[in-house]
């Protein structure tokens, strides 16, 4: 799914301009980060859709991760999660996922439990943990023999007795909508899959969702300013290297590909700081190649 289109949009003040013209699918993880840091009114309503709870239940949606979306920013390796305290009590990550890793599920696990275990530092004596929910909105399937367009993963045992409910996954499949239920559609789940999957601006404006309508006014201040333009652009033709590199090597051979695809995977998880010897055991790679990464 490509997310760039040159379809024009009335909603803007271009001024003539064509590059502000441009349309880019919230799929692109870049605007993902900038729309829900900027506007709070979007943010809460993804998350309580997600969650599903009634808005007049959250108190506060604080984001824990702001970015400062300037020239500085490298639009290649930046992980863009939002990390989102959600009524001071839970520990919301969110992450748009549109390249096909093929070790999401160890990923996301790792995240998790570091966020699980940040919570102890400083501290001498066990505490009463603030629960972890790590959401993925996927532009492919992760279960290929399980498609389902939306789906909780919790940690219990075969009688479904939980064992905690400190650390829980939950995953929204873009490409699966038609596997909906009534249920994701009375909460709206749907209309947010249509607003990511959005190819113009004609499409996504005709969303009657209230956080949705605020989650493109902010689209448009961002598309209006030429910085935060040119990084999303940027951001745009990295994941195209990206895909390109990953491709060429595929076509000299399966096994090129998939080193790239690790080594990759290697040096994003190195810039988050994650323990290399982690790293060697989630992507394969040695020590001494993770230390020349």
């Amino acid at each position: 799914m490509d997310d760039i289109n040159t379809t024009s949009g009335e909603h803007l003040d271009t001024a003539g301009n064509q590059e502000n013209q441009r349309y880019v699918q919230l799929t692109n993880d870049l605007l993902f980060h900038m729309v829900f840091s900027m506007s709070k009114e979007a943010r809460k309503d993804l998350v309580s859709t997600i969650l599903g709870i009634p808005a007049s239940e959250i108190n506060n949606v604080e984001l824990v991760n702001p970015i400062q979306y300037n020239g500085s920013i490298d639009t290649k390796e930046t992980i863009l999660d939002l990390r989102i305290h959600l009524n001071n009590n839970t520990l919301i990550l969110v992450e748009m996922q549109v390249r096909n890793f093929k070790f999401w599920t160890n990923r996301t696990l790792i995240y998790g439990c570091r966020n699980i275990d940040f919570q102890t530092d400083g501290k001498d004596a066990y505490v009463q943990l603030e629960p972890v929910i790590q959401v993925s909105i996927m532009n492919y399937t992760l279960f290929p023999d399980h498609k389902v367009f939306f789906d909780v993963y919790k940690i219990q045992d075969d009688d479904h007795q939980v064992f905690t409910d400190k650390l829980k996954f939950i995953i929204l499949d873009l490409t699966a909508v038609s596997e909906a239920t009534e249920e994701d559609k009375q909460r709206g789940l749907v209309q947010w899959a249509e607003a990511f999957n959005a190819g113009n601006w004609e499409t996504i404006s005709k969303i009657e969702r209230p956080g949705i309508k605020e989650a493109v006014k902010t689209m448009e201040g961002i598309m209006a300013n030429p910085v935060q333009r040119d990084l999303i652009w940027n951001r745009h033709l990295a994941l195209m290297d990206y895909n390109s590199e990953l491709i060429g090597a595929r076509e000299d051979g399966l096994e090129e590909g998939q080193d790239l695809a690790y080594r990759k995977t290697a040096k994003a998880m190195k810039a988050e700081g994650i323990d290399l010897n982690v790293i060697e055991r989630v992507t394969g790679l040695s020590l001494s190649e993770i230390a020349a990464l």
